[in-house]
């Protein structure tokens, strides 16, 4: 700071002066990191009176103003205004070189800050609970928005669409359901939903420790008993006071998606095989064409086919390749459009059976309407119906099938929602009789199915499970066909526990 003598009234002069001299050049302070905190004994003292912060250096000795000067200063009242004070002259070089460096503040050592341990806070049961309310009220709104975008406008609708809108909305649907099983895990048990795309061609494949085999027929029960949270309170068919075929073991096989139970029993004399399933989700219900390829010259034996596809449970379907009749439509593609003569069953991606009869769907563009107004996803023809809406059909003449004759049969049934019988009837070795149509339908129909349907019989007619035919094939030895019908566990491998 100059020396020279200064009035009181210039003190806003001075201390200008004095911070533009002393204070250090502006610039942007760097943020202190958390530990870089000044200890009290690190900070210089500053004057009550200042309000500025000065650098630690060693400042001049303070002016004292002359007590005389003060004495004959006239009063401010009496004083004319002063002029305005001269330009103070620049300081020279040398003196500001002379000043000391200044000191950059000292920071205090401090103690390395223990590490942080994070508890778990639990959100109570009750916070979870409407937190997963709200979160499955917003999905299902997700759901609702998207179905209506999604959803094609009526009339003619490519099968592609139909695909792509039945995939948003079904993974909806798996999400918002698999979501708030997760939330409410601990409060109550929701099962999990999986599915199966469409367009594959390999299942996941069952799991070994699934399946199991007994010759009591009570042992079933228990098998029941852990389906219950599948079954979701259906009855089951099996019932354990049949009339079963000695020396032939009962089998079963068990998941979260997927429950089946294989036995044969005598019924009217005839050896029956079943196979009930129940299955969670409709996309376990699938066909497969060998080689997986639509007017394939190649014919395969229906277990490799099952083998090949990781099928759980399978049968013969509809031998498409050996008669050109009906509806037949593989992934949604509708190839045969041929319905004047034979019933014809789609499957929808609900898992639904749905029938037409001979005759039906006879217009332009009426196949193709009806499979995608009912997301069907495969079609066989082969028939005839056997039971509709749990009436029992009586068949008088069909052109396919040699129905009024006695031969080996087999059919598949619905129970109820996405609930399957499985049944054939085989020619044996001790010559027992086997069915014509019309019988065929008398026994499917005893085992209260809601639906039933017939497929291609004779030497083709056959139920495979743990990797083979479970009943007895005519002359012994499997014929070698075009599809198979079959179900799968939904369980991807990576997943199973």
């Amino acid at each position: 700071m100059s020396k020279e003598r200064y009035e009181l009234s210039d003190i806003d002069d001075i201390l200008a002066e004095y911070y533009r001299d002393y204070a250090p050049a502006a610039e942007e302070p760097e943020p202190a990191a958390e530990e870089d905190v000044l200890t009290e004994e690190a900070l210089p003292a500053a004057p009550e009176e200042s309000v500025f912060e000065v650098p630690a250096v060693d400042p001049e000795p303070p002016f004292v103003p002359d007590p005389k000067v003060f004495e004959d200063a006239p009063s401010p009242q009496s004083a004319a205004p002063a002029p305005a004070p001269a330009a103070k002259p620049a300081r020279a070089r040398k003196e500001k070189a002379a000043r000391p460096p200044k000191q950059k503040k000292a920071r205090a050592e401090k103690a390395p800050a223990p590490a942080r341990v994070y508890a778990k806070r639990r959100i109570p049961g009750f916070v979870r609970f409407l937190l997963s309310v709200v979160f499955a009220a917003l999905a299902v709104a997700a759901l609702a928005a998207t179905t209506y975008f999604v959803h094609p406008a009526s009339g003619a609708l490519s099968s592609a669409a139909a695909d792509t809108k039945l995939r948003l909305s079904d993974k909806l649907d798996v999400y918002v359901n698999n979501a708030v099983s997760d939330a409410l895990g601990e409060l109550t048990y929701i099962r999990k939903l999986y599915t199966l795309q469409e367009s594959a061609t390999v299942a996941p494949a069952p799991n070994p420790g699934g399946f199991g085999t007994t010759d009591d027929p009570a042992d079933i029960q228990a098998v029941i008993d852990m389906a219950a949270p599948l079954l979701e309170g259906q009855k089951v068919t099996f019932d354990p006071t049949a009339d079963f075929v000695p020396g032939e073991p009962i089998r079963w096989y068990l998941d979260d998606t997927i429950l089946v139970i294989a036995w044969k029993e005598y019924i009217e004399q005839r050896c029956c095989t079943f196979a009930e399933v129940r299955i969670a989700h409709g996309s376990q219900l699938r066909r497969k064409l060998a080689e997986d390829s639509y007017s394939s010259s190649v014919q395969l034996y229906a277990s490799d086919m099952a083998n090949a596809s990781n099928a759980v449970v399978a049968m013969n379907g509809d031998f498409y390749a050996f008669r050109d009749l009906g509806v037949t439509v593989y992934q949604r593609k509708l190839y045969r459009n041929n319905p004047a003569q034979v019933d014809s069953c789609f499957f929808t991606a609900s898992g639904d059976m749905l029938f037409t009869r001979a005759g039906e769907l006879m217009g332009e563009g009426e196949a193709q309407r009806y499979i995608d107004e009912n997301d069907v996803v495969f079609a066989v023809a082969f028939g005839p119906v056997l039971v509709d809406n749990g009436e029992l059909q009586y068949c008088s003449g069909y052109p396919i099938g040699e129905i009024n004759t006695e031969y080996s049969r087999s059919c598949i049934a619905m129970t109820d929602e996405l609930h399957y019988l499985l049944m054939t009837i085989n020619h044996t070795p001790d010559a027992r009789p086997r069915a014509t149509i019309n019988e065929l339908a008398r026994i499917i129909y005893s085992k209260n199915v809601w639906k039933a349907y017939t497929l291609d019989g004779g030497q083709t007619a056959e139920i495979i499970m743990m990797g083979g035919p479970i009943n007895h094939v005519d002359f012994g030895f499997e014929r070698a066909v075009s599809d198979i019908i079959y179900f799968a566990t939904a369980i991807p491998e990576e997943v199973r526990s």
